[in-house]
């Protein structure tokens, strides 16, 4: 098995998909993600969740990631050993580039 790594690319905001403020029952303004655009994530050789990863996103990422560490790809879509993927967040969704590292 291979190595993962997973980027954030992209984060949206509320009112990026909403058009106004998410505002919570309680009244306090739901905030974007506290991942950072360019942060990495590795995924090692046991295939676990890396080390401060969101665990929303890893649900979404995981099918993509086990794809990739077993040798498929999206050929027609992003190349062999790369894939797109989203967080499943509606509100604020996060946008992260899944990529094999060859060892």
């Amino acid at each position: 098995m291979c190595s993962i790594k997973i980027t954030v690319i992209k984060k949206f905001s509320p009112k990026d998909i909403l058009g106004e403020e998410f505002i919570r029952p309680d009244g306090r303004p739901i905030p974007i993600c506290w991942l950072n655009i360019g942060e990495e994530f590795v995924v090692d050789e046991t295939g676990s969740m890396p080390e401060n990863f969101c665990h929303h996103a890893w649900y979404s990422l995981y099918k993509n990631v086990s794809i990739l560490r077993n040798g498929g790809g999206f050929p027609d879509w992003t190349g062999e050993d790369m894939i797109y993927s989203a967080c499943p967040d509606g509100i604020r969704p996060v946008i992260f580039k899944v990529e094999r590292i060859k060892n």
